[in-house]
């Protein structure tokens, strides 16, 4: 395995993030870590099930989400190279997350107050960008800081000298690996766990508990 990460850019092809990239007017709504150059498989935080759109947590992408009836959805790839004691610290902390993922969410209120540059720190909440953010400037790279504003056009340009492809997402066969976004879920399964995700929102960010 080589040395490096890929941070990927993309334009998701779903309609929040049609209306994602409408308010920010950027290319690109959504961010992730991929451990290999092929970004088969990403690590991010976003929604759990194509159905549910305002459940999400920490996640295993597959690629395969980003394609659709219409096509492929545009991505950006940057490159980051990353000294090998540093690459198997990060390794072991993202195979951390996976195990202790249930206590992880989204930050949804960071989401919208992203477009006023503000930050809400809650407890084990994240955003695709806060992620991201979080995984370069603990283990110093790209010079990206946790201070950095909370945007994907910030991250860009943070990026710029990293970038190795940009156009549609690659074209990949295989199955969805850990990625549960195309399983089926009942309306009443996704009332329960939208209203349980918000509920913790509001518990930690009140109490500051899990």
């Amino acid at each position: 395995m080589e040395n490096a990460i890929y941070v990927v850019f993309s334009a998701t092809p779903t309609g929040m993030g049609s209306l994602i990239r409408k308010a920010t007017r950027n290319r690109y709504n959504h961010v992730s870590i991929s451990l290999g150059r092929d970004i088969h498989k990403m690590y991010t935080f976003a929604r759990l099930y194509k159905t549910i759109p305002l459940y999400g947590g920490f996640v295993v992408e597959s690629i395969l989400r980003y394609r659709s009836f219409a096509g492929a959805a545009r991505v950006k790839i940057c490159r980051i190279e990353v000294p090998e004691a540093r690459f198997n610290y990060l390794c072991s902390y993202l195979a951390r997350l996976w195990d202790e993922r249930e206590e992880y969410i989204y930050n949804t209120p960071a989401a919208l107050a992203s477009l006023l540059h503000l930050r809400p720190d809650i407890s084990k909440a994240y955003t695709c960008v806060t992620f991201v953010q979080e995984i370069l400037a603990r283990y110093r790279l790209a010079g990206v800081r946790e201070t950095d504003s909370p945007t994907i056009r910030a991250l860009e340009r943070r990026l710029a000298a990293c970038v190795v492809y940009e156009g549609p997402s690659p074209v990949r066969m295989g199955d969805w690996g850990e990625d549960s976004y195309p399983q089926e879920t009942t309306t009443r399964y996704a009332v329960y766990v939208t209203a349980r995700h918000f509920g913790r929102l509001a518990k930690r960010a009140l109490l500051g508990v899990s």
